[in-house]
């Protein structure tokens, strides 16, 4: 994806951050600064469902299990470098169950459009190469206090049951005509549009809607960043 930062422009654009709060604040309170603030990483959703499967160039290069270890090698060569440049506390996101999202839904005709069970199943696979990073850096790296924040599970929960979070639609999104359209090609203007995507999981078939990322959020928060306080 062409708009997207890679991550070693990322660390570059950090590293050039850190320049500029050590002439702020002084060497040492910007290196506290950074020790103590969390750090928030998340990585696959889109390698997998914008590049791996919409790229041939990508499958004739590695089975899905091998693309898993690539990415989950990306993701700890990063936190890694974070963590040499003074980060200590690191939040490892996971991904969400990305066959119920209503672009593979929409697809998924042999199922009643019901969610891609193979794609979920590459999600839980990856979330738990994911997991045993966590365990292997909060090992190895002194100091470190790295989580691993699990969307899957409560988003999955709140699209098999979107009536208990106030929801009307979870497998159509709020955007034109909820089935296909995602970024750019999306309007609250469409007439197609819903007139209250609070009712939507999705805003677009691709994307959780505002709401949806607040009950999320919240509960990443209280279940799992709330360890960085202990």
């Amino acid at each position: 994806m062409q708009s997207v930062i890679p991550l070693w422009k990322q660390l570059q654009y950090y590293k050039e951050y850190q320049k500029n709060l050590s002439s702020y604040l002084g060497e040492t309170k910007a290196k506290e600064t950074i020790s103590e603030s969390v750090h928030l990483m998340s990585i696959g959703t889109n390698d997998f469902l914008e590049n791996y499967y919409t790229m041939p160039g990508r499958r004739s290069q590695y089975t899905p299990e091998q693309y898993q270890t690539f990415l989950a090698g990306i993701a700890e060569n990063f936190i890694r470098n974070l963590y040499g440049l003074g980060a200590r506390k690191i939040s490892l996101g996971g991904l969400p169950p990305m066959g119920c999202l209503p672009l593979e839904r929409t697809t998924n005709f042999m199922e009643q459009n019901g969610c891609v069970a193979r794609f979920n199943n590459i999600a839980l696979e990856f979330n738990d190469k994911l997991q045993n990073i966590t365990t292997k850096l909060n090992q190895e790296l002194p100091g470190m206090k790295l989580l691993f924040s699990n969307p899957y599970y409560i988003m999955l929960r709140i699209i098999k049951k979107p009536e208990l979070y106030g929801f009307e639609s979870a497998s159509v999104a709020c955007c034109a005509t909820g089935m296909f359209e995602m970024g750019y090609s999306c309007s609250r203007g469409s007439m197609f549009s819903c007139s209250d995507a609070s009712k939507f999981v999705f805003w677009d078939s691709f994307h959780p809607t505002e709401k949806t990322n607040s009950i999320v959020a919240k509960y990443v928060v209280e279940h799992v960043l709330t360890q960085f306080l202990e």
